[in-house]
């Protein structure tokens, strides 16, 4: 009892330390105690259930797959059955060697196009042949795969010609046989037996399936509507799969336990899934119930184990880490105590430690505040702030201004006063460089040393950090050659010291202490000229035109010139074009060059667009493009990016063009153009004649294919031609036409103007000169 005294009277003065104690073991209790709860909570059937419902997500997702699998090989077989070469082949009574072997190529491409595909026939009932992608040429009664003929001979499966679940023997000795999926494309159906036959490999088919899961004596099966076994990892006999089917709600997906005859209970999961609506097949899973829960078993009884350890463990360890939590408290509390002197005599203290710690510190914040209040009418802070605020437009009377100047000890004269700016180069990627802070110590070494490199008896001024990208300099220097000498000189000191570019800008002179918002921004504005001179340039307002310069457009002959190239896919040329006119852009002023600017993309936007067939990357957007202009600062930086942005797109074009299955029928009838340009009968129906195909269905595609009518194009060829012969030859302009197939005369004249502007005989005296 005398032991335990001193111990409760301990405690008694450390609550803090009772409440440690008392928080950690309450923690450790109710964590350990919910544990248990839920862990006697879950019952085997709710275990199932979660993993019956996974199991289904699973089952649903790899049956999804498989079938996109399945699906994506019809359409594969279906258009490579529709190769005109095979299907005249198959239909064909007779052929040479050299077509057996190109139609044998076509199929071990097909063949070699997907791993899964096992196997190609194509049958030619005409000959009694078959070329197979293994073997080659086969006569058909020596043919190893005499199971598919027969089916196909047997007008009742000759029906169900798609999706044939089937074992394919090896045509050589010493190699197993294969479970396909079969798929056959008739050619003449109902007349011959001539097929395009594709054989799928059902285990790498299946592939995801057998990979949804590591259950030990788990099991697949795969039936289609007509309950054949598509795929199955064990062996079945037609009662395991009627038992299977009846314990399955077919065209749905779910889970069930149920209990096979002679086997133990198994958790069966099943999905179905559509083959592009010609089966429907079923994927069941089976797993033991025992390989699920036996591990379950295992784990909650381990975890009882731990659970015991663990809470042992803590309760041992809990008392340690209260006390080590309480000492550097009761420690931090004591020096607190005696540096404030908060004990007195006549007044205690709270009971609680922390909530005294916690006065100390609120009353030492107060005294921070009142300092931190104290420190921001400091001065030169307020000299600071006010002029910011005096360049932003906040003080618009002379007297409220005048007040300010005398308060915070300004000393400016009210006459020959202007701003100037320092505004830094390429400032995106220096906000990507420094943080806000480090910017601000950036912009506070900038005003020491400009203040430093400017200040004289005879020039006083006031240097302000006006945030973001510019210092501002409130001058009381007269326009002239010399004081802009020494802004020079300021802004080599930046870049010496800081490594920082700048752009400076010197405005006009003050009218009056009250415009000197408007001229700031005038003088901010000023530094925007930078686009035409680059970066680190002085820009004095008095030696700039004051006229404002005229927007530059796209001349008309420039931009037919600009379509053509597009048309033919001439990059150099549209590169030149550009190039031009961004020349004539760089003696324009900022505005007017930028907005020259955006309207040459537009127009460079808009011609391409009409060539593409197809929307153009966002880069083209006017948003994009503006951001991109301010961004990059300087014409110097802009031309480049222009050049750059539009090669990419004409080369993302000319891949578009390349890709086209059409190219090769539109470069055979430029080819054929060429060799007929002086044919007056060459026209579209010709050139369809000479392709074999329909007018109409060649005039789509040759539009679709270059954006331009046959009919053009034979145009344009037949005056590329006249015109070289008219600089070239002193022939008679008639003879001219006439030699290259124009049989009216008003209606060459009539196209040559329209494209040159001129009559042929101004064209002939004009580029002889």
């Amino acid at each position: 009892m005398k032991l335990s005294l001193p111990l409760l009277a301990s405690l008694k003065r450390h609550p803090t330390y009772m409440k440690l104690i008392f928080y950690f073991v309450s923690a450790n209790v109710l964590v350990l105690a919910v544990s248990f709860a839920l862990l006697n909570w879950q019952s085997s059937k709710t275990l199932l259930e979660e993993i019956g419902d996974h199991s289904e997500s699973l089952l649903a997702n790899g049956a999804r797959n498989t079938a996109r699998l399945m699906e994506w090989s019809l359409e594969f077989s279906f258009s490579s059955s529709n190769d005109s070469v095979l299907k005249v082949y198959a239909l064909s009574d007779r052929y040479s060697d050299l077509e057996t072997y190109e139609v044998w190529s076509r199929l071990t491409d097909i063949k070699n196009a997907n791993p899964s595909i096992h196997s190609v026939y194509l049958i030619n009932d005409y000959t009694n042949s078959i070329v197979d992608s293994r073997l080659g040429l086969n006569d058909a009664e020596s043919f190893y795969d005499q199971d598919i003929i027969e089916r196909l001979r047997d007008p009742n499966t000759a029906d169900h010609s798609v999706l044939i679940p089937r074992t394919l023997s090896s045509p050589l000795s010493g190699q197993e046989s294969k479970e396909v999926m079969t798929i056959v494309r008739f050619y003449e159906k109902g007349s011959s037996i001539s097929a395009f036959v594709l054989n799928v490999d059902t285990h790498d088919l299946m592939t995801l399936l057998q990979s949804n899961s590591n259950y030990a004596n788990r099991s697949i099966t795969v039936l289609n509507d007509r309950d054949e076994t598509v795929y199955s990892s064990i062996p079945l006999n037609r009662e395991q799969v009627a038992e299977l089917r009846n314990h399955e709600n077919k065209g749905a997906s779910g889970w069930k336990l149920f209990q096979p005859r002679k086997q133990e209970e198994q958790l069966m999961v099943y999905a179905s899934s559509s083959i592009k609506g010609i089966q429907d097949w079923t994927f069941i899973e089976t797993i033991p119930k025992s390989a699920i829960l036996g591990k379950i078993a295992v784990l909650r009884n381990t975890s009882l184990i731990l659970f015991l350890v663990l809470f042992l463990a803590s309760l041992t360890v809990i008392v340690l880490i209260s006390k080590r939590v309480y000492s550097p408290i009761q420690e931090l509390i004591s020096r607190v105590m005696r540096q404030h002197q908060a004990e007195k005599e006549d007044e205690g203290y709270s009971a609680n430690e922390l909530d005294y710690l916690s006065n100390v510190f609120t009353a030492q914040r107060n005294q921070i505040h009142v300092l931190t209040e104290q420190t921001r009418h400091h001065k030169i802070l307020g000299r600071e702030r006010f002029l910011r605020d005096f360049l932003g437009g906040i003080y618009h009377s002379i007297e409220e201004i005048r007040s300010q100047c005398q308060e915070w000890g300004i000393d400016l004269p009210e006459d020959q006063l202007s701003v100037a700016i320092f505004r830094i180069d390429r400032f995106s990627a220096f906000s990507d460089t420094y943080p806000e802070k480090d910017r601000r110590l950036l912009r506070f070494a900038m005003s020491n040393i400009i203040q430093e490199s400017l200040q004289s008896s005879r020039h006083r001024l006031q240097t302000v950090d006006m945030g973001n990208d510019h210092v501002a300099v409130v001058l009381s220097a007269p326009l002239s050659d010399e004081f802009a000498k020494k802004l020079q000189v300021s802004q080599q000191l930046i870049r010496q010291y800081l490594s920082i570019g700048t752009t400076v800008a010197w405005g006009r002179m003050l009218p009056g202490l009250t415009d000197m918002h408007e001229i700031y921004m005038e003088t901010y504005e000023l530094t925007q000229e930078r686009f035409q001179f680059g970066h680190g340039a002085i820009i004095v307002k008095a030696w700039l035109a004051d006229a404002p310069g005229e927007l530059y457009h796209l001349p008309v002959d420039k931009e037919r010139q600009m379509a053509q190239a597009l048309s033919k896919g001439n990059a150099d040329t549209v590169l030149e074009t550009i190039r031009s006119a961004v020349s004539r852009m760089r003696e324009l002023p900022y505005f007017e060059s930028k907005m020259s600017l955006i309207n040459l993309f537009m127009n460079i936007r808009r011609l391409m667009q009409e060539h593409a067939g197809q929307p153009l990357s966002s880069s083209w957007g006017l948003t994009s493009i503006e951001n991109q202009i301010t961004q990059l600062e300087t014409m110097e930086n802009v031309a480049p990016w222009i050049e750059a942005l539009t090669s990419r797109t004409l080369e993302d074009i000319a891949a578009a063009r390349g890709l086209s299955k059409n190219v090769a029928l539109v470069e055979q009838a430029h080819k054929f153009i060429e060799m007929h340009l002086t044919d007056p009968n060459l026209s579209a129906t010709m050139l369809a004649d000479h392709l074999g195909l329909s007018v109409n269905y060649f005039r789509g595609l040759y539009k679709m294919e270059t954006n331009q009518s046959i009919t053009d194009t034979i145009s344009e060829k037949r005056l590329d031609c006249i015109c070289r012969e008219l600089i070239a030859s002193d022939a008679p302009i008639e003879q001219i036409i006439h030699n290259f197939g124009f049989s009216s005369l008003n209606t060459f004249y009539s196209i040559f103007k329209k494209v040159h502007g001129m009559t042929p005989a101004q064209y002939r005296r004009l580029n002889r000169q």
